[in-house]
């Protein structure tokens, strides 16, 4: 994989989170995957759970993500990530900071997915 690659991947992500599109979040990953949504939950295994995760993004509003790729070696790519969203009914902003650490295969699908984060809400406007 090339830093191209990883940031061709990232950038799919980052339109799929923005544009509410979850069905697509499908189109990312290979056959067989392990999506690691949180470090101390249990990992993600099947597209159809996979699906299910990806639906929260309906409930954001105002969504705003940018990253910045750290490094790429092999087949692996780690990048810095932060997003902003209103979450949907409650009108509370949200503001997540966090680390991707992805697998891509010769096709660039995902085979495996690590994600870090910290969210901290922001004041009410």
């Amino acid at each position: 994989m090339t830093k191209e690659h990883y940031k061709e991947w990232l950038e799919r992500l980052v339109h799929i989170w923005e544009t509410k599109n979850p069905n697509a979040v499908l189109d990312l990953v290979a056959e067989k995957f392990i999506w690691h949504e949180a470090p101390f939950e249990k990992p993600i295994t099947t597209k159809e759970d996979l699906l299910q995760e990806w639906q929260t993004i309906l409930n954001h509003e105002e969504i705003n993500v940018t990253y910045e790729i750290y490094t790429v070696e092999d087949n692996v790519g780690i990048a810095h990530w932060r997003a902003t969203f209103t979450r949907v009914p409650s009108k509370e902003k949200a503001r997540l900071d966090g680390i991707y650490k992805v697998t891509l295969d010769e096709e660039g699908k995902c085979t495996e997915f690590h994600q870090w984060y910290n969210s901290t809400p922001q004041e009410r406007r």
